[in-house]
Formats: structure tokens, C-alpha cells, sequence
């Protein structure tokens, strides 16, 4: 090989020796715990916490949804918060949609203090 090829290489076969050390460490009874992997969390969208059966574009429709229910402006975001029809941001947020009070508690939203 060539004495180019072979520098171009040395950083990967660095990188899979660190990683194969851990593997390949040898345990005896009592001495050590064998090494694990860390925990990966999979990634959620933050804007999927109501159903899209239970969003909707217009207060007449959601009205319709839900006769006789209060409905309210829900922010999508991960603040989770709803206004009501008194407050300044009432269909006003970037990431919102009209929904009924009853089905945004329960899906763990709550009542935004402004």
C-alpha cells in the first residue's frame, strides 16, 4: 500500500479501535460490570399532541364537533396551553388550531394564564 493510503486510513482504524475496545474488554466474576450502550431517546414531534380528528380550521367547526362544549383556541406547540375566546392570542398563534375545551384537558393541555 501506499504510504498516502495508509494516513488517509489511520484516523477510521483510530475511531473503530476506540470503539471496539469496550466490546472487546474481557470481564472476570466480580471485578467489573460488563459495559452497555447508552440510552437513546426517539425523537417525537412536538406538534402531534391532538388528534387532527380534533383540530380544526374554523370556530363553526369546531362548534360542530362538540354542540353544547366551550371551544377554544389550542396552541400546537410544546407549551400545550389553550386560550379562550377573551384572550388577545384567541386564533392568533403561529402553531394553532380550534378545538373543544373537553377533548384538549384530556389530552393534557391546560388553560393559558394571560
Amino acid at each position: 500500500m501506499d504510504v498516502l493510503k495508509i494516513a488517509r486510513l489511520l484516523p477510521a482504524l483510530g475511531i473503530a479501535c476506540m470503539v471496539s475496545l469496550p466490546a472487546a474488554a474481557q470481564t472476570s466474576p466480580g471485578t467489573m460490570s460488563p459495559v452497555t450502550a447508552p440510552v437513546v431517546k426517539a425523537k417525537t414531534n412536538k406538534h402531534a399532541v391532538l388528534p387532527s380528528s380534533e383540530r380544526f380550521q374554523t370556530a363553526a367547526a369546531a362548534l360542530a364537533h362538540c354542540p353544547g362544549g366551550l371551544v377554544v383556541w389550542a396552541t400546537l406547540a410544546h407549551s400545550k396551553v389553550y386560550h379562550s375566546d377573551k384572550s388577545k392570542y384567541y386564533g392568533r398563534t403561529k402553531h394553532g388550531a380550534y378545538a373543544c375545551k373537553a377533548d384538549l384537558d384530556a389530552a393534557g393541555f391546560h388553560q393559558a394564564k394571560n
